[in-house]
């Protein structure tokens, strides 16, 4: 501690020595200055290469946690069956929640279009099947529904 009492003043007083009224004179630079006009602008476009395409939700979808499990690149071999059963679980759980609270929910039929693509991912077509006839029973003019009809 002692040491740094007698270091502080030394370091301080050497900065304030050290500086000189030329180095830090911008009016003069401001004046000195050569400003030269730019006559032309040209873009130049380029390609990358290896582009990897990616699917996924944006917005209000990326917010739900059963959503952000569906996330993977077209690169990658895709969710495992564990994985899947996880979003399934937690999308089951959303859709049961969303039926409680609100029969008519805007986001149920969504929901329900998410849940039929992981039982098509699992081989599980009767139950696919059925929730493709239960989301054209329930809201047949939604976005969602027209991918089954």
């Amino acid at each position: 501690m002692k040491k740094l009492k007698y270091i502080l003043p030394l370091i301080v007083f050497s900065f304030i020595f050290a500086q000189d009224e030329d180095d830090m004179d911008l009016d003069a630079m401001w004046d000195n200055t050569v400003w030269n006009e730019i006559e032309e602008v040209t873009t130049k476009e380029y390609e990358v290469e290896k582009v990897t395409t990616v699917a996924g939700v944006r917005g209000a979808e990326a917010e739900d946690e059963a959503l952000h499990h569906l996330y993977y690149r077209q690169s990658m071999k895709g969710p495992s069956e564990i994985e899947l059963n996880k979003a399934l679980g937690k999308l089951l759980i959303t859709l049961t929640t969303l039926k409680e609270k609100d029969p008519t929910h805007v986001k149920i039929p969504e929901v329900t279009h998410y849940v039929i693509q992981i039982y098509k991912k699992l081989n599980n077509m009767p139950k696919s099947k059925e929730m493709e006839n239960e989301l054209l029973a329930t809201s047949p003019d939604s976005k969602w529904a027209k991918f089954y009809k």
